[in-house]
């Protein structure tokens, strides 16, 4: 999630670092939500594929 968040911010700054006229920051706007949407899902099945694999990889205890 941070790296989404980091990506998001500078993204925007970027974006908005220029004059543009208000339809066009709401299209800059809405382009910017689709990137951190889709850097989020990314980042969460990141999260998700690292515990699979973890628990995946943990010794079983039979010893009870």
């Amino acid at each position: 999630m941070a790296i989404s968040n980091e990506l998001s911010s500078e993204i925007a700054a970027a974006l908005l670092a220029h004059s543009h006229s208000p339809q066009e920051l709401k299209q800059l706007r809405d382009v910017l939500l689709e990137i951190h949407s889709t850097l989020q899902k990314m980042s969460e099945e990141a999260h998700q594929s690292r515990l699979r694999m973890v628990s995946q990889n943990m010794p079983t205890d039979n010893s009870h």
